[in-house]
């Protein structure tokens, strides 16, 4: 398997001037980029490293053209800056922009002290950023010292406006995400050619992350379920509980949502393995579930907006009379847009009148334009009573429909055997 290149300079310079050409459209004299803690795949929000090419976990700081300042949580990034140039790494960020002080009160005197107070600034970090962070990922604390700091200044929300430009995706960041791809499509046969009967879910995550890592992919974690019926959707439980991994049985669906990164580009593959002969109603919830990524498919093209999409892969579920318990379809590289559509949820089964308030969560950025370049992970799930199937994977937006980067988990898989 071949590897990309480094992201180069150019690629860089595309990346600032992003920057600089938000701040003159929404009239800034500042951007503010907020990056959340590593360690969370590899963070939950991370558009810091979009701009660094660096670790996660800082804030980014453009002032009209001048070099962007870095404000690190602690020396330790600093430590890896200098041995990745003893390495001769490509570096994006000179030893001159890294400050440590990753607080409002450091960046927020910064600021003051470039006579900003009074100025318009903008801040990625402040809105609904589903389905992580729907408050937000810049905490509290930050957001104070930054208004304590300057007083006189307006603080603007910019993430939908950085949105619009970073989803058009480069030929450098799509062949990273076409790579991440590869090591996904790998992950997803370690996973089929695993589970079966005798092997136990923490033998399937295992061998999948180990897949993974050896190809020099990143991944945090591996949603998992299985069973003769499952209707769950999340982390295998014995990861949060104490309780043994589930042994897999003849006649056991697994079915799964696979991450692979690299260079913090990301797919996603909703691998779903029969073992054996499941029950019906999950073969004709996994056609079902077909249907409506072939519908997508020929719907993400440009010219159509996000909405135009998410009616045409519900379609097929909607007929069916089935349900679903996760979004049909989102925007990756960032995330933005989410679609769940119209169809009923978790709120079918009968067990789930007994939870006092219970929403659907609506569709997110149905006025969205498709563009060629955009990412989306395509995962359609279907629901017959308490058996479910879902398949998917990850598709860029193309002039005349979607252009798909894997096979093998975008149709029900079958365990060897």
């Amino acid at each position: 398997m071949s590897i990309p290149s480094p992201l180069s300079l150019a690629e860089r310079d595309r990346r600032w001037n992003l920057a600089r050409e938000l701040m003159r459209a929404e009239g800034l004299r500042a951007l503010i980029v907020y990056g959340d803690r590593e360690a969370a795949a590899p963070a939950g929000f991370s558009p810091d490293s979009y701009f660094s090419n660096d670790r996660p976990g800082s804030m980014v700081c453009f002032i009209d053209d001048d070099t962007p300042r870095v404000y690190t949580f602690a020396s330790l990034m600093i430590a890896d800056h200098i041995q990745a140039a003893l390495r001769g790494d490509l570096q994006w960020i000179a030893p001159e922009q890294i400050h440590v002080g990753k607080t409002g009160r450091d960046v927020g005197a910064w600021l003051a002290q470039c006579g900003l107070d009074g100025a318009r600034i903008g801040i990625i970090g402040l809105e609904p950023y589903p389905p992580f962070y729907f408050d937000g990922a810049m905490p509290a604390r930050t957001m104070q010292g930054l208004a304590q700091a300057l007083p006189k200044a307006e603080f603007l929300p910019v993430y939908r406006a950085f949105f619009k430009r970073a989803s058009v995706k480069s030929e450098e960041e799509l062949g990273l995400i076409r790579h991440a791809a590869r090591i996904g499509e790998a992950m997803s046969e370690t996973l089929r050619a695993t589970a079966k009967p005798g092997a136990s879910e923490a033998d399937l995550v295992a061998a999948v992350v180990a897949t993974c890592f050896s190809l020099g992919g990143y991944t945090a974690e591996v949603l998992l379920g299985s069973g003769p019926e499952y209707v769950g959707w999340g982390p295998p439980a014995w990861q949060y509980r104490a309780q043994s991994p589930r042994i897999l049985r003849e006649g056991d669906i697994v079915l799964s949502e696979i991450f692979a990164l690299y260079g913090l580009m990301e797919t996603q593959h909703q691998a779903a393995v029969a073992v054996g002969e499941v029950h019906p109603h999950i073969l004709r919830a996994a056609d079902v579930a077909r249907a409506c990524y072939d519908a997508g498919i020929v719907a993400l093209r440009a010219g159509n907006t996000f909405g135009d999409l998410v009616d045409a892969m519900e379609a097929p579920l909607l007929a069916s009379g089935g349900w679903h318990v996760h979004p049909l379809v989102h925007s990756i590289n960032p995330y933005g847009p989410v679609g769940f559509g119209s169809a009923p949820g978790i709120e079918s089964l009968p067990e789930a009148a007994r939870y006092p308030q219970l929403r659907s969560l609506p569709t997110v950025g149905r006025e969205l334009p498709l563009q060629p370049g955009m990412c989306f992970a395509f995962e359609p799930n279907c629901g017959f009573g308490r058996h479910l199937a879902n398949i998917g994977g990850t598709v860029i937006v193309g002039e005349q429909g979607g252009i798909a980067l894997n096979e093998n988990s975008t149709r029900l898989m079958h365990a060897d055997g």
